[in-house]
C-alpha cells in the first residue's frame, strides 16, 4: 500500500497513480423520482448507463466518483457491473443525502449508530456483498439551513471521517450552506483537507468559495453543463478566477448527472461535457491542459487516497 493510502473502488482498491481523470460528483443509478414524482429524475437502466459512460471514456475519462446514498437508490451490484462493462474505476459513496429523503431510521438512532453503520460500508462493505464505498456523501442540507436530523447526518459523518479517513463530499445547492457544513465538521474534529464542499458552481459568490478555500477544504464546481442553475460560461469564469487566485490545487470538477434529460440518449450533454466542452470554455479564459491534469487528475488522486 502506497504511504498515502489507496483509492478504495467497487471493484477493490487500486493505488493513486492508476486512477486517471476524474468526474468527481456523478449518478449512474438515482431514484430522486419516489420523492418528487417526476419522471426525469430517474436513473435506473443499467444497459443505457453503459453506453451512456462511453463517451466519458471517448473523452478521456478514466474514473467517477457515484455519490448515490442508500435512500437515493445506491445499487452496488450494478456499479460492479457497470464498472466491469465499461473499466471505468467507480467509487461509491455512503451515509445519507438530506431531509426529504431521509427513512425513518434516522429520526430513531443515535448519531454513534449512524456513523457505526458509515464506518462498516467503509471498511467491510454493504452489508451481504462486501462492496466497499470510497467516500462518504453525498451529504446534504434541504434548504439554507440544516434541520435537526441533517445536522445529526452531518455529525454521523463526520465521526465516520475521523474513524477512517475517509474523504467526505457534501450537498450545499444555491446557497452559501457550505459554511455552515464546515462549520459543524470542524466542531467534530474533521479535517478540512478531508471534505469537499460541493455545488459551489450554484452560487457564485467567490468571497464564499475563498472562505471554502482558505479553511482547507476543497471547491467542487459540479454541476458543470446545468445551465439553468448557472450558464457556463459565468461558471467558466468563476473558476478561471480561482486559478488564477493560487487555488488550482483545491479545485475539483463534475458534472452531477442525475436526470434522464442529462444524458445524451435523451438530447442532454452527457458525460463527457466537463472533459470536452467545460475544458474548452476553460483554455479559452487562460486555464492551460497542465493546470486542467492538476484540477481532474492530481487533485481527485490526492483527495480520494486514504
Amino acid at each position: 500500500m502506497s504511504e498515502q493510502g489507496q483509492i478504495h473502488t467497487v471493484l477493490g482498491a487500486i493505488e493513486p497513480s492508476a486512477l486517471g481523470r476524474t468526474l468527481m460528483h456523478e449518478h449512474v443509478f438515482c431514484d430522486i423520482y419516489r420523492v418528487t414524482g417526476r419522471l426525469n429524475e430517474l436513473l435506473n437502466d443499467e444497459a443505457l448507463a453503459v453506453e451512456e459512460l462511453a463517451a466519458l471514456r471517448k473523452a478521456g475519462g478514466a474514473a467517477l466518483v457515484e455519490v448515490t446514498t442508500p435512500d437515493l437508490g445506491r445499487d452496488p451490484e450494478a456499479l460492479c457491473r457497470v464498472a466491469e462493462k465499461t473499466g471505468l474505476h467507480i467509487i461509491m459513496g455512503t451515509g445519507w443525502y438530506r431531509q426529504p429523503f431521509y427513512p425513518p431510521e434516522i429520526d430513531r438512532s443515535l448519531t454513534n449508530e449512524l456513523a457505526d453503520r458509515i464506518i462498516s460500508e467503509l471498511s467491510d462493505g454493504v452489508e451481504g456483498t462486501g462492496i466497499r464505498a470510497g467516500i462518504i456523501g453525498e451529504i446534504g442540507v434541504h434548504l439554507d439551513y440544516a434541520t435537526a436530523q441533517e445536522e445529526r447526518v452531518l455529525r454521523a459523518a463526520a465521526r465516520a471521517q475521523t474513524a477512517t479517513g475517509a474523504p467526505l463530499t457534501t450537498h450545499a445547492s444555491m446557497y452559501p450552506v457550505g459554511l455552515l457544513q464546515l462549520e459543524v465538521l470542524k466542531d467534530e474534529g474533521v479535517d478540512m483537507s478531508r471534505v469537499i464542499i460541493g455545488h459551489c458552481d450554484t452560487c457564485l459568490d467567490q468571497s464564499y468559495h475563498l472562505a471554502i478555500l482558505e479553511s482547507g477544504a476543497y471547491v467542487q464546481f459540479d454541476t458543470v453543463g446545468r445551465n439553468h442553475m448557472n450558464p457556463d460560461s459565468r461558471r467558466a469564469s468563476a473558476f478561471a478566477e480561482l486559478v488564477r487566485l493560487g487555488w488550482k490545487h483545491k479545485l475539483l470538477l463534475s458534472s452531477d448527472r442525475c436526470h434522464r434529460s442529462d444524458l445524451c440518449a435523451f438530447g442532454g450533454v452527457g458525460y463527457g461535457y466537463v472533459f470536452t466542452r467545460f475544458f474548452d470554455l476553460l483554455r479559452a479564459k487562460g486555464i492551460d491542459d497542465e493546470t486542467l491534469n492538476t484540477i481532474t487528475i492530481e487533485n481527485p488522486r490526492r483527495a480520494l487516497a486514504w
